[in-house]
């Protein structure tokens, strides 16, 4: 029997290639991502954190590669970004976007199909004040006003930020205000954390682990914001004030000292930070709130 033609092999080679699986990252099934049906199932926004959770490539849902060592040129046809079809939420940005438009144009009045020939009078101008010269005070803030004879501390907690090859200590913002965990875009540059783009926004994906429990684990999907720098306290408190918070096992260590912080956790991943437990040490001190890091100290603090 004759040898079969060098050509005829590659492309069985190739072929052969195109059929392998890899097991799922989403059911523990053996296909590739496209054709999961738990993810395809998904909403758009599910489908999106799903792959920066489980670190498949953004822009063709590959397993062995991040979005930024992605070698796929194909852009998408609908976003025309680096960004897979399946992951796109162009439809729903643009509902949003007309069913906000047609709001405002039934609240607007039908223009009158004549124009009046007789003129309104003309509306007096209230002058100006005067430029404030250099050596003028500033007028003072609200925050600065009501901490003359208090400090607001705000709860924040020291934890253990992993991005698949380094680890990295930081302190992070527990605030259950903010709709969407976030960090400035500065901190996730110097962690070199993988980045993707939802419509005009770019997010991120890392491991937060705390510092007091190793087998707490918490996937995140960060927002990267430009300016995430949150001071807090605005002056250090006395060791007095320290002193009575030495018995509880503190989420931050140095809570009294004044820090930035550029890292927020928000109610998105809240119920899983937050646990039962709470205690108010004494009448102008800041109160305690057991988490998964320890316990975060937040409040006014009137002994500062």
């Amino acid at each position: 029997m004759a040898p079969r033609p060098r050509c005829a092999q590659a492309l069985d080679s190739r072929r052969t290639r195109g059929t392998q699986s890899y097991r799922c990252r989403v059911c523990r099934g053996i296909h590739p991502l496209r054709k999961c049906q738990r993810f395809l199932k998904l909403s758009a926004e599910k489908r999106l954190r799903s792959v920066l959770i489980n670190k498949y490539c953004a822009n063709c849902l590959a397993h062995e590669h991040s979005t930024g060592s992605c070698r796929s040129g194909d852009r998408r046809r609908t976003c025309n970004r680096n960004r897979h079809t399946r992951l796109h939420m162009h439809d729903l940005f643009s509902r949003k976007k007309s069913g906000s438009k047609q709001k405002s144009r039934s609240k607007q009045q039908p223009a009158s199909p004549q124009r009046s020939r007789r003129q309104d009078p003309p509306t007096r101008q209230t002058p100006a004040p005067p430029p404030r010269s250099a050596s003028s005070t500033p007028d003072p803030s609200l925050a600065a006003l009501l901490q003359r004879h208090s400090v607001n501390v705000l709860p924040t907690a020291g934890v253990i930020v992993e991005t698949g090859e380094k680890t990295f200590d930081t302190a992070a913002l527990i605030d259950p205000c903010t709709p969407t965990s976030s960090i400035d875009a500065s901190l996730a540059t110097a962690f070199r954390l993988p980045t993707t783009n939802v419509g005009d926004e770019s997010i991120c994906t890392a491991t937060i682990r705390s510092k007091v429990d190793e087998a707490i684990k918490l996937e995140v999907v960060l927002k990267i914001e430009p300016n995430v720098r949150i001071r807090t306290p605005i002056r250090a408190l006395t060791e007095s004030v320290v002193q009575k918070f030495k018995e509880l096992p503190l989420a931050d260590e140095r809570f009294h000292r004044p820090a930035t912080i550029s890292l927020i956790l928000g109610a998105d991943v809240y119920p899983k930070v937050i646990q039962p437990g709470f205690h108010m040490v004494d009448e102008g001190l800041p109160v305690d709130q057991k988490t998964v890091f320890g316990w975060i100290v937040s409040g006014g603090c009137t002994q500062a």
